[in-house]
């Protein structure tokens, strides 16, 4: 549904006076992310989801859910789950900012097994003088480590980045018929940042547009997106969307779940990372 986009929206646009974004900003949630990170090494990952976690958090269990609800009622897996983040970047009014990189998950059961891996995407938010909190969390899996080693990349949002006019929700809206009549490259060439990340599952994560256009996995079947909420910060330079998608051949099945993320640039909103995790 449009009317939570649309509301946020608004507020952005009414937002005066707002603090640039500092590299202290992109630090301090980089910090929450590896803290969150060792609470869930050191503990488990139940604990330190529903530690981190707002309140009304999702993250995808069979469709968009309450991550600490959704875990309170369950026992904690026999997993050890780590991650780090990568790389982050941050609203120029502070509030709301992408954090994203590589995770591994182990047994406990079974320490000698092969290990998983892929790319996690949180959406961090803060209230005034409050602790950062995920407000959005999806990912993918795939073969091997990568980004493991690889420097963090903290970013605050680039100048002149409020000075485009229009809304996130027609952004989407523009994204989506594109996408459809031509495919994700098209809807890519037209409407991604240059250093768009795209994420799909059992694929290497890609970290730039050219590389993302020119991938088999944006000429797979195409898809019908369902958005069904999203947001911006106040400073209306940096806004995520999700929501669900379905198969051409199959339009009323929900075949998996997206998050966009978005920034403003002096062109209009870009995309700067497009995953999607398969419905199982």
């Amino acid at each position: 549904m449009k009317a939570p986009l649309l509301a946020a929206c608004a507020v952005a646009a009414a937002a005066c006076a707002v603090n640039p974004a500092s590299k202290e900003d992109a630090a301090s949630l980089a910090a929450a992310e590896t803290a969150f990170a060792s609470h869930s090494v050191r503990e488990d990952m139940r604990v330190a989801f529903i530690a981190a976690f707002a309140p009304d958090g999702l993250f995808v269990r069979n469709g968009w859910i309450a991550a600490a609800r959704y875990l309170e009622a369950r026992p904690a897996p026999p997993i050890v789950l780590d991650w780090r983040p990568q790389l982050v970047e941050v609203a120029a009014s502070g509030e709301l900012g992408l954090s994203t990189g590589p995770w591994r998950l182990t047994s406990k059961a079974d320490p000698a097994a092969p290990a998983g891996y892929g790319q996690f995407v949180s959406i961090w938010r803060r209230a005034p003088a409050g602790p950062w909190k995920v407000e959005v969390d999806l990912g993918i899996a795939h073969e091997r480590p990568i980004l493991w080693d690889a420097p963090l990349e903290n970013r605050g949002a680039p100048a002149g980045a409020r000075s485009s006019g229009g809304e996130l929700v027609d952004a989407e809206a523009d994204f989506q018929k594109r996408a459809t009549a031509g495919g994700l490259a098209a809807a890519f060439e037209a409407l991604a940042a240059a250093d768009l990340r795209f994420y799909r599952e059992g694929h290497s994560p890609v970290l730039d547009r050219a590389t993302a256009i020119a991938s088999p996995a944006a000429r797979e079947s195409q898809q019908r997106w369902t958005l069904e909420h999203g947001a911006v910060a106040r400073s209306g330079d940096f806004g995520y969307s999700r929501g669900t998608y379905a198969l051409a051949p199959a339009p009323a099945k929900t075949a998996g779940y997206f998050l966009r993320v978005w920034r403003r640039e002096a062109p209009g909103w870009r995309v700067i990372l497009d995953v999607v995790q398969p419905a199982h």
